[in-house]
């Protein structure tokens, strides 16, 4: 079962876009690599969405700016830097 937790996504989208730092329209992106369960019509784990902006988030989902190997080494970067600032901001905490 993948993981799920709206509590965890408002959270997310609480939070400054990871990539251009804008405030505001940030929303909790899922990552698009099968490595964290993406699938046909599967979303990927919450447990691995990064906090995007409504234009970097349609970057990373509909643009031609990057490659794929950009596009996979930008998601691992965004999911690290989104934990580590729920972290910071005590939105996340160790059980």
């Amino acid at each position: 079962m993948t993981f799920r937790s709206e509590k965890l996504r408002r959270a997310v989208a609480s939070l400054p876009c990871v990539n251009c730092g804008k405030h505001g329209d940030t929303q909790a992106a899922h990552a698009n690599l099968s490595c964290f369960g993406k699938g046909m019509g599967h979303k990927a784990s919450d447990a691995a969405v990064m906090a995007l902006c409504c234009s970097c988030h349609a970057e990373l989902d509909q643009g031609r700016t990057m490659t794929k190997v950009e596009k996979y080494n930008a998601q691992m970067e965004w999911i690290a830097k989104t934990s580590v600032a729920l972290v910071e901001a005590g939105l996340l905490e160790v059980a």
